[in-house]
């Protein structure tokens, strides 16, 4: 998954090009868990309360590869979110990060279950490179 800091933050909220971050305003977690309400997840970045943002979730079955290998996945859900709760759970760091969605009339009530088999599916792929961190749609080719 990925989180795009929203444009009216981004004065206040700017990841170091030596992070882990895709670029200064994206950053890339692994999901935990998601409910039609809002999302939990994990990031080696930490991100302050209140923040908001495009939250991202990729299918894990890539659509091709790009030429240096990466693979190319499709967008599964995006809706904006809120941050409404960071715990530090590891001193490398990592944190658990849990965001609202500010829409939530138009998530899909089943989105958690959809999201589970897509992340199943994901698990039982034997495409090279797949359980590498996802090219976001738009980037460029190597």
């Amino acid at each position: 998954m990925e989180f795009v800091v929203a444009e009216e933050y981004r004065e206040q909220l700017r990841f170091s090009a030596k992070s882990s971050a895709i670029n200064e305003y994206s950053l890339r977690g692994t999901s935990v868990d998601i409910s039609p309400g809002g999302m939990g997840f994990t990031s080696r970045l930490f991100l302050p309360r209140q923040c908001e943002g495009s939250l991202r979730v990729f299918d894990p079955t890539p659509v091709g590869m790009r030429a240096d290998g990466t693979p190319i996945l499709e967008v599964a859900f995006e809706q904006r979110v809120k941050v409404r709760r960071v715990q530090m759970t590891s001193h490398e760091p990592t944190y658990f990060i849990g965001v609202s969605f500010a829409e939530p009339d138009g998530v899909d009530p089943d989105i958690g279950d959809r999201i589970m088999l897509l992340k199943v599916a994901g698990e039982g792929a034997s495409v090279p490179g797949a359980a590498s961190p996802p090219t976001p749609p738009g980037a460029p080719d190597a």
